[in-house]
């Protein structure tokens, strides 16, 4: 223990900003089931971790998976890259840039010496095992973490089944974008989860958590609420002979149906400022940024994270433009942002420290006041980065920053080379324009350009994979031509991703293609690509794409396989051979819109109308407007029920961490 106790005290020592609260009424491990680097590059991990500190009753310290000599055990390379969140990157490859040095530097193997000296999980700050806390909350961003979750209960000594568990066992939370896009994986080791967005369901938690003797009470009053807290244990799961889901059932009295999202409504609805600002109705504009935003970002300055060395902001949430394969997309919505007011404040904070800031977004160049931002931030001489840009979005003052910042890759994601494909997903692109867009980047001597491109979309065929090489190629051919004026070549690098169809989602019922074929598409691309000079091609397995696909499209039955993974050291063939699950069935059939779906037990606000809709006009090849608060409603149905203007008052959300009156008065060392 005493060689771990040393590692965890290296980590704090070249942190700033970490707070340790010591008797407090309530004492929570927050904790992210990846390696330190990886968590602590997570926006979603941070922002809990200061809304938790900064409530006077409460004492957070954080938790991970121990390091050891393999990197992280996730297909993702990054925490904060949920605009790319549809798009699995392979192990270990980051989304922004090459990985720092000093998150390569492991001077102790932890996992080894934990499972060495049997010694229980243990939190950073003070080192506490994570079974002595009162809570133990988990913030999931991606469902490659689900077996890492389960690896954390058993390293920690607390029974992963939430039916094992007694009151002298802390309470499980589980928060975060992949919890409440389809809980049911994990719904038997929970007893609480997070439906919807931290920074208000967090301090609801803690008034509940402090009201209540009982953890009876406490999942009572919870699940009682109708929004924002999922208890699974008091929900009957029946199926039908064919093996899908028949029905779930309440077991309590006034626990609802199904539970709805909570959102953040503070944060101004993107195109209703859009609009605003482009008809110059000064007093609406004032009133909409009326309110102090809060922006999740960089908390506590971890050099040893991933792009440790940046101040990470986010600048948005959710995107207008209602691309069929995307979940960040639709499940934030309706689009919100956070006014640059706010973000500038925050930036001029934190300048001190450093002087390169990432803008964390689905869709940087939607918002609103982009330009004032980018202003300000140039005016504060900051290097800019953004985690990745819609093609059809980027703007000549933007990339003007980013070559002052003296970026030398961008990366976009076409998704496809077909345009028939693309409209398909409902991305309004064409070849032409593509090239024509990396060629404005080209003309300002970024040289090297990453494409995000998936396999497997429904209705391709091989004269839609030959598209892609041949749009590579052009891409190619332009990036040499605005090569030879700098006097030097850069790199198209094409990061070809299997489609993992996603819960909340017009996609949500299509199959996954099957493993074989996925993998001779993925090979035949790939190889096609590697012969064109200056292309650099990364390629992710057909496998780990049907892994993602199980892990997301399961019901409660797949949490026997992710508890039996974790068990036998992350040996998933050797878990399904154990529990006899067909993973197939849950992946690679197409689900009937009759079928009842097991993530329905959440209601995102989007009608199922709206959902088979897009999912039908997808195989028809016929596109869709943006978002209505952009153009014409397009009636998916999420704004009376998530947004406080229209939505009946018991539906009303609960009340944001910026106006939470113990949030306020706290102070956070």
């Amino acid at each position: 223990m005493k060689r771990i106790i040393e590692s965890y005290k290296r980590k704090l020592a070249a942190e700033e900003g970490w707070v340790l609260k010591r008797g407090a009424q309530l004492r929570i491990a927050l904790c992210y089931p990846n390696v330190y680097s990886i968590g602590m590059a997570n926006l979603g991990f941070q922002a809990m971790y200061e809304i938790f500190n900064n409530i006077p009753e409460v004492s957070c310290e954080r938790g991970f998976l121990p390091d050891d000599a393999s990197s992280a055990r996730s297909g993702k390379g990054s925490g904060y890259d949920q605009a790319l969140a549809n798009r699995p990157t392979p192990a270990g490859m980051p989304v922004w840039g090459p990985r720092s040095r000093a998150s390569d530097t492991r001077p102790l193997d932890e996992m080894c010496e934990y499972e060495r000296t049997r010694t229980p999980l243990l939190s950073l700050e003070s080192q506490t095992k994570l079974r002595d806390f009162d809570v133990i909350a988990f913030s999931i961003s991606f469902e490659t973490d689900y077996v890492n979750l389960a690896r954390m209960l058993q390293m920690s000594g607390v029974p992963v089944w939430a039916k094992d568990r007694t009151r002298h066992d802390p309470l499980i939370v589980m928060g975060g974008a992949a919890s409440f896009l389809n809980p049911e994986p994990i719904a038997e080791f929970t007893d609480i989860i997070g439906v919807g967005e931290g920074e208000i369901l967090g301090p609801k938690l803690i008034d509940v958590l402090l009201e209540n003797e009982s953890k009876e009470d406490t999942l009572l009053q919870l699940a009682r609420q109708g929004r924002g807290f999922y208890v699974p244990s008091l929900y009957h799961v029946s199926y039908k002979d064919d093996g899908t889901v028949e029905a779930y059932t309440a077991t309590e009295e006034g626990v609802p149906v199904s539970v709805g999202r909570a959102v953040s409504a503070e944060s101004p609805k993107e195109g209703s400022l859009r609009r605003a600002i482009r008809r110059g109705q000064k007093d609406i504009v004032a009133q909409l940024k009326r309110d102090e935003v809060f922006a999740p970002s960089t908390t506590i300055w971890a050099p040893q994270a991933e792009m440790g060395d940046r101040f990470l902001i986010e600048i948005s949430r959710g995107c207008s433009q209602g691309c069929r394969f995307c979940w960040a997309g639709y499940n934030y919505w309706p689009p919100r942002v956070v006014p640059a007011r706010d973000i500038l404040a925050k930036a001029a904070e934190w300048r001190g420290k450093t002087d390169k800031i990432g803008l964390v977004s689905t869709a940087v160049c939607d918002h609103p006041e982009i330009s004032e931002i980018l202003q300000g931030l140039r005016a504060m001489d900051y290097r800019i980065s953004v985690s990745s840009l819609r093609l059809d979005q980027i703007s000549e003052e933007l990339l003007d920053a980013l070559v002052e910042s003296r970026d030398q890759q961008i990366a976009v994601a076409p998704e496809t080379g077909s345009d028939r494909l693309r409209r398909v997903i409902n991305k309004n692109l064409t070849n032409d324009e593509i090239v024509d867009i990396c060629g404005a980047v080209f003309d300002r001597g970024m040289l090297t350009v990453k494409l995000y491109m998936m396999v497997g979309l429904p209705t391709e065929t091989d004269e839609d994979l030959a598209e892609m090489i041949t749009l590579v190629e052009r891409i190619k051919d332009r990036m040499l031509k605005a090569g030879k004026r700098f006097g030097r070549a850069g790199k198209i690098i094409p990061s070809l991703n299997g489609l993992v169809p996603k819960p909340n989602t017009p996609f949500q019922w299509e199959a996954i293609c099957d493993e074989k074929e996925l993998k001779r598409r993925l090979k035949w691309v790939s190889k096609n690509l590697a012969r064109i000079p200056n292309v650099e091609v990364r390629t992710m397995s057909a496998r780990i794409a049907h892994e993602q696909a199980l892990f997301s499209s399961g019901d409660r039955r797949i949490a026997r396989v992710i508890e039996a993974t974790a068990r036998l050291k992350g040996d998933l063939q050797a878990a399904l051979r154990e529990t006899q699950v067909d993973p197939a069935f849950h992946t690679s059939r197409r689900r009937s819109y009759d079928e009842v779906l097991p993530w329905e037990i959440v209601n995102s606000g989007l009608s199922r109308e709206f959902m088979q809709q897009e999912d039908e006009r997808a195989h028809d090849a016929r596109s869709t407007a943006p978002c209505p608060s952009v153009n014409q409603c397009t009636r998916c149905g999420v704004c009376p029920t998530t947004w406080l203007g229209e939505a009946p008052a018991a539906l009303v959300q609960l009340q944001a961490y910026a106006t939470h009156p113990a949030a306020k008065a706290a102070l956070l060392i």
